[in-house]
């Protein structure tokens, strides 16, 4: 495939814009996810600190796991939308590849479709590897930290 033809090219134009507040969407939902999983996470220790339970620092390593695979999730979403705009910019700026005219062919032009060749579950060691991903690291220290701990004995008064 050469460079697009002129009638397309607006529509290309089109897809990209929409490709970059998909790809600003899955970033902002990812933060947000962060948010509210470190949020849920800091409540849960909280009371296990306030109930003296050891039991609740599991349950809150557990929440935040889940917290964790829906943000990579996010993360494996927003790549394969970059993979899509870095493929459309080569096309509007005329460096297409065979791999490119064939993923075009395949689509029919439509990028706004993620490309379905990886599975979620085979790129969850790749996407595990990002700096995105360091609040789940610290956070995951942090509760082994709190369940090998002893807690404090409470203060009779």
């Amino acid at each position: 495939m050469s460079i697009p033809k002129e009638a397309n090219r607006d529509y290309w134009i089109k897809q990209s814009e929409m490709l970059q507040s998909t790809i600003a969407r899955m970033a902002n939902n990812s933060l947000e996810i962060k948010k509210v999983g470190l949020t849920v996470w800091a409540a849960i220790v909280g009371f296990g600190f306030t109930n003296r339970n050891t039991a609740l620092f599991a349950l809150a390593f557990v929440a935040f796991l889940l917290f964790g695979i829906l943000d990579v999730y996010y993360l494996y979403l927003e790549r394969k939308f970059r993979d899509n705009f870095n493929r459309l910019a080569r096309i509007l700026s005329g460096y297409v590849t065979a791999e490119d005219d064939e993923w075009i062919k395949k689509a029919k032009g439509n990028f706004l479709k993620p490309d379905g060749s990886t599975k979620f579950l085979e790129q969850i060691p790749n996407t595990l590897r990002s700096w995105s991903n360091l609040p789940y690291l610290i956070t995951l220290l942090l509760t082994i930290l709190l369940l090998a701990m002893p807690l404090p004995a409470s203060s009779s008064k």
